[in-house]
């Protein structure tokens, strides 16, 4: 991984104007070079005050939840492929995958996804099938904000994991919270926490330019892009917080980026995401491991043609990322702080529509790590009962996931972040008591 490349003024400038360009009113933010600190705060009483103690995870240290997020749609029939049913061979023709990774007698994984097999193999994969949700529109933008949001039906205010955050995240932690690719994760979205965004790791650099502590500069540009409608001390106390919480990310960034944790990296590989799960990796081996790494809108999976090549080199990269991430924590013998989280807005119409595949409704999730409970969950979806637009009906509520994830990985209370009682699936291992959540009754 290159570390010190330098940032050209004519980057920075741009970083941040699409940064202050593209927030809304009520946060501020504060950009170095490829990477910024997101300030994101909806009440402005809690701007420059010290935040509460920590209530969630405090018995459950040293852990990780790592997000892939697959932008685009991912098709979960050519990921985990229903090689036995007719069905799907009648329904996908050309498209059908047709030498999969056996799992079973049923199903196996897309051909490109070794390491994920082996994982598998080993008990360290939990696959979750028909993963979506009540009345999908098939939009990108509603599909999103429902999975950001963690609420059936509205956008939210806020983002699942961002209501973790602010109960899990006392004043301390400036990376508690990080975000690979393109801006900062509206999932990640608090009244009061902070996200660092990290846009571009091939070109990361500690180095924190002279612009980011002008006060002065900075209300001038976010008023100049974003018409806030925060009063002046309202936004000056965000500001505030801002080039507070950037001085503190930038020390601690600089000081990982430098440090031991580069001599157990493995090679990336070719890829983007390579990259970006070799840095995650670091970030979990120092000594200011962050609660969550989300990656943000990766590739390109909205595959309506050219569907084989595309999702096939997409598959490949996943495979090779995760399997170099493992391989550097195990070096680090730090694999039992991870946990892989895999997500997508939704999956693709059964049939193929020559090339490709239009937009679905559910599709599949890959939890992987050593607490997982491994093997197949949830109900595969009919392809023998599609709906009326010939999608997918989904059997497992996406929430039931992130329930799984924060009583069992998180040490949250799952009903209290997602506003709703949703049915727990045994994705991880509640019986081990250093995964059990004291929220869970």
């Amino acid at each position: 991984m290159k570390h010190a490349r330098a940032v050209d003024a004519e980057c920075v400038l741009t970083t941040r104007r699409r940064f202050l360009a593209t927030l809304g009113a009520g946060a501020a933010v504060a950009v170095g070079g490829t990477w910024g600190m997101s300030v994101w705060s909806r009440d402005p009483a809690f701007a420059g005050l010290t935040l509460p103690a920590a209530t969630y995870g405090i018995d459950t240290p040293n852990r990780t939840l790592v997000v892939i997020e697959m932008g685009g749609g991912n098709d979960g029939l050519n990921m985990v492929v229903p090689y036995a049913d007719n069905r799907y061979h009648d329904l996908r023709g050309d498209l059908a995958i047709s030498d999969p990774l056996p799992l079973d007698d049923h199903v196996g994984l897309h051909p490109a996804l070794t390491n994920i097999a082996m994982k598998y193999s080993a008990g360290d994969v939990a696959i979750v099938e028909g993963v979506g949700y009540e009345s999908p529109d098939l939009s990108h933008f509603s599909s999103m904000s429902t999975w950001w949001s963690g609420q059936q039906g509205s956008a939210g205010r806020t983002g699942w994991l961002g209501r973790y955050l602010d109960a899990a995240v006392g004043g301390d932690e400036p990376l508690a919270a990080v975000t690979i690719g393109p801006g900062p994760s509206p999932a990640l979205l608090g009244e009061r926490s902070f996200q660092v965004a990290i846009q571009d790791v091939s070109g990361l650099s500690p180095n924190v330019p002279p612009w980011i502590d002008d006060k002065v500069e900075l209300m001038a540009m976010w008023t100049g892009f974003a018409n806030p409608s925060l009063d002046a001390p309202d936004l000056a106390a965000l500001v505030d917080v801002a080039i507070a919480g950037s001085a503190g990310a930038a020390d601690t960034l600089q000081s990982i980026l430098e440090g031991v944790g580069a001599q157990t990296d493995r090679a990336p590989g070719p890829t983007g995401l390579g990259e970006y799960l070799q840095l995650a990796a670091r970030l979990i081996t120092s000594s200011e491991q962050p609660r969550v790494i989300y990656v943000h809108g990766w590739g390109d999976f909205d595959t309506h043609q050219g569907q084989l090549n595309r999702q096939g080199a997409m598959m490949e990269q996943l495979d090779a990322a995760i399997g170099s991430f493992w391989e550097t924590l195990e070096i680090a013998e730090a694999a039992d702080r991870a946990l892989i989280m895999t997500t997508s807005e939704f999956g693709r119409r059964a049939a193929s529509n020559g090339s490709g595949t239009d937009h679905g409704t559910a599709s599949c999730a890959l939890l992987l790590g050593p607490a997982v409970v491994g093997g197949r969950h949830g109900e595969p979806p009919s392809l023998s009962r599609l709906d009326t637009r010939g999608t997918l009906v989904h059997t497992v509520d996406y929430r039931s996931i992130y329930t799984s994830v924060l009583d069992y990985w998180l040490g949250a209370d799952a009903t209290e972040v997602l506003g709703a009682s949703v049915e727990r699936i045994g994705l991880l291992r509640p019986e081990d008591p250093k995964v059990a959540s004291p929220f869970v009754h």
